[in-house]
């Protein structure tokens, strides 16, 4: 089988080229993609930020429907929709048996070698490996991948919505619900309103937030975030006013959607004595955080991360799409600008000028 895929050989730049797809294994399936979200993740390979192998065609966050199945693939049938989850469970590791695959040893080795999770790529290009990002490789017409990571999904929802339901809503969402777990009336601090961000304000809004105050260098990511549920916002350079009026004191829960070492430390600075801050965004390879150790022994504080909602996928997105359902969970307004394949490149880049959305690939 031969697709055509957005392939990175360096930073900077996708180019559309013919890949060979090896043959199917037993228990994988081809998924014939119809939406791929552009995730900071992908971002901070694309910029370099990330040391990855090359050539790789990035992205994770996607839907689709399956094409073919190898052998037994967990009950799922050729024409069933699907969402892709980047985190399918080894089933042997501890966080895997404790319902946390995102945080899977071999998983994340798989990552950073640029393969699947048993270890192959199954992409050729002139006879050249080509690697998987984030253990997935979704930037192409068709997608071989693990049964366990295509996700069944219900018809009532669209595929162009569902993509954004396999990462930046699993994690924004999370964070709060499972990360977190706040009682309603809290008062909540969200630094970034990027794809990611959004979530963490509506999962701040469905956990019964009393106060969300958003912060964003972008107008128009902050306006859409007001009308997603937060009550305040402002840029990084009014934030410490907003937090006068808010409650100077600091918010009982911080969430920084960004994961700059420099966004941490605010988000941490902001909470209150004996509140928590949540590190939901991914730093930069290389970046360090330096921390004032009295936060925690004088005031109590708690700093934890979260990665990809701090829950199965499986179990989580059945829960996600109830809330689709009820109309708690807004996702239509969230899509942002699409591009077909053959201008990855251009999505990559209309994402990092700051659109607001989450911009889609459209294989």
């Amino acid at each position: 089988m031969r697709t055509r895929a957005a392939v990175m050989h360096a930073p900077g730049k996708l180019e559309v080229e013919e890949l060979e797809v090896e043959e199917l294994l037993p228990g994988e399936v081809v998924v014939r993609m119809v939406a791929v979200g552009v995730c900071g993740t992908d971002l901070h390979s694309y910029k370099g930020e990330w040391d990855r192998p090359t050539p790789i065609v990035l992205g994770h966050e996607g839907a689709g429907v399956i094409e073919a199945v190898g052998g037994d693939a967990g009950g799922l049938r050729q024409g069933d929709r699907v969402v892709l989850s980047w985190a399918p469970a080894c089933g042997e590791c501890g966080p895997c048996r404790r319902g946390r695959p995102a945080a899977c040893g071999p998983l994340s080795s798989a990552i950073g070698k640029g393969t699947l999770l048993g270890g192959r790529t199954g992409l050729t290009l002139a006879g050249e490996t080509v690697y998987r990002g984030t253990a997935t490789g979704a930037l192409a017409e068709r997608v071989v991948v693990a049964s366990g990571a295509a996700m069944l999904l219900a018809d009532d929802v669209p595929l162009e919505h569902a993509a954004l339901l396999g990462c930046a809503a699993l994690t924004g969402v999370g964070a709060v619900l499972n990360a977190a777990r706040p009682e309603a009336g809290f008062t909540a601090l969200v630094l970034g309103a990027g794809g990611v961000g959004q979530f963490v304000v509506q999962g701040a809004r469905i956990a019964g937030a009393a106060e969300i105050l958003v912060v964003d260098p972008v107008e128009a990511r902050r306006e859409q975030a007001l009308g997603l549920g937060a009550t305040r916002s402002c840029g990084p350079d009014d934030i410490r006013e907003a937090m006068r009026e808010l409650d100077p004191e600091g918010v009982d829960y911080a969430f920084d959607a960004v994961g700059a070492p420099a966004t941490t430390k605010l988000a941490l600075r902001w909470t209150r004595g004996g509140g928590t801050a949540v590190v939901v965004g991914l730093p930069a390879g290389g970046e360090q955080l330096e921390l004032d150790p009295f936060e925690f022994s004088n005031r109590e504080k708690t700093l934890t991360g979260t990665i990809y909602g701090s829950e199965d996928p499986a179990v989580a997105l059945p829960r996600l799409i109830d809330l689709v359902r009820s109309g708690e969970l807004e996702l239509a307004s969230l899509v942002g600008p699409s591009f077909p394949l053959d201008r990855a490149d251009d999505a990559f880049q209309a994402s990092l000028a700051g659109e607001p959305g989450r911009v889609l690939v459209t294989p």
